[in-house]
């Protein structure tokens, strides 16, 4: 399954086709999306494709200059449940477009990023809680790499994750495994997750001691996705308490919400619109933090930090914050990596929380 799957996505990369592979999280089967027409959609904001059925690929913000990326179904298989006429087909196509034209993302070092991070403790108080400060960190792809084999080796290992890989002519080829819900809709229940908060996973341990900071982080986002649900008046929704969320090689603070979907049914453009980027991503208040982040990262985030995933598919929506992933260039490879700041962060501490998450693709690689 797994070498037939690989090949294929290789392929479609050498042809620059449109596709999509992921793996949604706790399930067994890889679900692939060609698009091999080439068609696909650019939208400005979520509510233009939030009634459509397809799937959607968000950059962090719109003043990213990203657009949001949609595809309409074409061809849709599991696994590698596919004939191997396809692999002929695609193999005699021409490229579909032509080869991406890229920056690289600019990347800085340790000592660059510790003054940033004091820049950012050094502008909150209590009006101005926290922002996420994110870095790049660019890695060279040796001959052995294959992007196809990365993916079913990414999903293997990252069984509580979302992992995916998706080609996207004129905006590059994305690959990551994110343990962050923004939007779950299953029947008649909506599901959102407050997560925040990281240590290092240590196999066996059973008591994890979380500090103030980190539990002051994880409270924020809390709080802001009951405002959310408050200001779209879901007020009938169920809070679980906070829980240890394993995810990889790093362990976070999580609190669940569930709630009618019928809620939000014929409000979803605006309910993800107002939720995301979430103080997970972004920090609190949206605005403010934006704005730093804006003012003192060199690089642009593009697509890190922002979401993707099925949506209105079989009657089920599954988003996901793009977290723990990398831009695949020609012979790089472009990880992006951030964590969440207050006035009790410590800048080491924080440098090295990036180092543990990036260890998230490093493992793999």
């Amino acid at each position: 399954m797994s070498t037939k799957l690989a090949q294929l996505i290789n392929l479609c990369l050498e042809k620059n086709i449109p596709f999509v592979s992921f793996r949604l999280p706790e399930e067994s089967d890889m679900v692939t999306w060609i698009q091999l027409s080439g068609k696909f959609n650019f939208a400005e904001h979520f509510y233009e494709v939030a009634n459509q059925s397809g799937f959607v690929y968000a950059p962090f913000h719109r003043k990213t200059s990203f657009p949001i990326v949609f595809f309409e179904p074409e061809l849709i298989f599991e696994n590698d449940n596919f004939e191997e006429s396809l692999i002929k087909e695609i193999s005699e196509k021409e490229s579909l477009y032509p080869e991406y034209k890229y920056k690289f993302p600019f990347e800085i070092g340790k000592q660059d990023y510790l003054k940033q991070a004091e820049s950012f403790i050094c502008s909150f108080d209590k009006n101005f809680p926290k922002a996420i400060l994110s870095r790049v960190q660019i890695e060279n792809k040796t001959e052995r790499f294959n992007a196809g084999g990365f993916f079913i080796k990414l999903q293997q290992n990252y069984l509580n994750a979302f992992c995916h890989i998706i080609n996207i002519p004129g905006a590059g080829t994305w690959a990551g495994a994110t343990p962050e819900t923004l939007l779950r809709i299953n029947e008649n229940i909506a599901q959102t997750i407050s997560l925040a908060g990281t240590q290092a996973f240590r196999m066996g341990e059973q008591n994890i001691n979380w500090q103030e900071k980190e539990l002051e982080e994880q409270q924020i986002v809390t709080d802001y996705i009951e405002s959310i649900l408050k200001k779209f008046k879901i007020l009938d929704y169920t809070k679980e308490k906070v829980q240890n969320f394993h995810a990889g090689n790093a362990i976070h603070l999580a609190t669940k919400f569930s709630f009618d979907k019928s809620k939000i049914q014929e409000k979803l453009g605006e309910f993800i619109s107002a939720l995301h980027p979430t103080p997970a991503v972004c920090g609190f208040p949206k605005g403010q933090a934006l704005n730093l982040i804006l003012q003192t990262e060199k690089h642009n985030r593009e697509y890190y930090a922002g979401f993707c995933g099925p949506l209105n598919m079989d009657e089920k929506t599954d988003l996901f914050v793009n977290l723990r992933c990398m831009k695949i260039l020609n012979d790089k490879l472009a990880l992006f990596i951030g964590g969440g700041l207050t006035k009790l962060s410590d800048p080491q501490n924080e440098w090295e929380e990036t180092v543990l998450k990036a260890e998230t693709l490093l493992s793999i690689l």
